[in-house]
């Protein structure tokens, strides 16, 4: 009789012991995690009547909302055709988890130097620094709980040039983040 009481009163605590446990609130995940972050490659914009760009770094900042929506925004500094900054601005989305591949929509100005080419179909130099709406795959993408980390990123973009188009290629080998 003893053993039954017993029994019956652990199965009647049980269920509500976990619903207590159930209904205790979640550790809150921040609704934004801050990153600066680094990233070294190819970054270059070629055009039939100027080029600019190629090796070299950037520096920028990022917001991921709720660990699935990416805002950033860098700077950066490339030399080959002159000495090139480019300013980039890009939204997206990446995977949760630790393997968070993203994919991004970018925007990319290229102010500075730049390799000009006079052609009869532009017979006048461009001087507006060419701006490339594209896209940025980072296929292997990690994030832990103090950083990520990023290898082979890639990026196309394109840009109005009359006549024809600018196509601006991106290749980060490496991109390296620090949260706060």
């Amino acid at each position: 009789m003893k053993r039954a009481l017993l029994a019956a009163a652990l199965v009647a605590l049980a269920p509500a012991g976990s619903r207590a446990a159930d209904e205790q609130p979640a550790a809150e995940v921040s609704a934004h995690q801050f990153t600066v972050y680094s990233r070294g490659g190819v970054q270059a914009y070629l055009s039939p009547n100027r080029s600019t760009g190629m090796f070299g770094g950037s520096l920028g900042v990022r917001d991921t909302i709720h660990g699935r929506f990416i805002l950033q925004a860098d700077v950066g500094y490339l030399m080959n055709f002159g000495n090139v900054v480019p300013v980039q601005v890009a939204a997206g989305i990446q995977r949760k988890g630790f393997y968070t591949p993203a994919a991004l929509m970018t925007l990319t100005g290229f102010l500075g130097d730049r390799l000009t080419f006079v052609t009869p179909d532009h017979p006048s130099v461009n001087r507006i620094p060419p701006m490339a709406l594209g896209v940025l795959l980072a296929p292997a993408r990690f994030t832990v709980a103090g950083g990520q980390l990023s290898l082979l990123e890639f990026g196309l973009g394109l840009s109005p040039e009359f006549p024809g188009l600018g196509v601006a290629y991106q290749l980060n080998l490496v991109d390296v983040g620090v949260s706060f």
